[in-house]
């Protein structure tokens, strides 16, 4: 009788342990499916579907990306600006904005100001030149939507720059995080101003609590000359 008790504990133990492992291999299968956002995230986070969605090789030079973005959208970019769907590799998309600056673009100083991100060579965000957790811009970002806008705080406008050898992988959890930002101070405020989560809102209340358009820029086509900080005040 023992010797069967125990084969059957083992038989029990052994089913358990198949039940874990499939348990567990389910999760990351589900997990890394792609996050879909609804019509109302869509309009407030800028994703409509009739942009021209395109992918692009991040690890080339400035002067390739373009093209191939150029080529890609079957446009001229120079001296112009572009809005685009980019397509990541968990086919996830990112609505972004591209201003192309080339040699012969009239000289522009400031006009616009921007949340620097830089993803650097060793796959570190700098926020505004501060270094933050990788896992975090999405909350940094939540944040400084939050705060009033200055030279060092405005979200409305992110400009993403990375390294010729950073990690794609760090890139687009770059530009993911960008967006989750955006889209956990959009929950909040719907949380706050009507009780409900952003895909039950109605017309009218999305209308509400949408602010000026918030964009992704992509540094490779940003060279905008800067006028230099006034003069101290004596």
């Amino acid at each position: 009788m023992r010797k069967r008790k125990k084969y059957y504990n083992s038989k029990g133990f052994l089913f358990a342990s198949l039940i874990t492992i499939f348990l567990v291999s389910g999760y990351f299968l589900f997990s890394n499916k792609t996050f879909q956002y609804c019509s109302n995230e869509k309009y407030l986070l800028g994703i409509p579907d009739s942009l021209p969605t395109i992918s692009i090789d991040y690890n080339q030079y400035r002067e390739d990306i373009l093209e191939e973005i150029t080529i890609k959208l079957n446009r001229e970019t120079c001296c112009k600006t572009h809005e685009f769907l980019l397509k990541l590799s968990t086919n996830e998309t990112v609505n972004v904005t591209l201003f192309n600056h080339c040699k012969s673009c009239p000289i522009v100083c400031g006009g616009r100001l921007f949340t620097r991100v830089l993803i650097n060579r060793d796959n570190q965000v700098l926020v505004n030149e501060r270094l933050i957790a990788n896992d975090s811009i999405a909350n940094y970002i939540h944040e400084f939507l939050k705060k009033p806008d200055t030279d060092y705080n405005y979200a409305e406008n992110c400009l993403l720059n990375w390294d010729l050898t950073t990690n794609k992988e760090a890139i687009e959890q770059a530009f993911i995080g960008i967006q989750k930002g955006y889209q956990l101070y959009y929950e909040e405020i719907a949380q706050k101003e009507f009780g409900k989560p952003i895909c039950e809102l109605t017309k009218k209340e999305i209308e509400s609590i949408k602010r000026e358009k918030s964009s992704i820029y992509l540094g490779v086509g940003y060279r905008i000359l800067e006028p230099p900080p006034p003069p101290p005040i004596e």
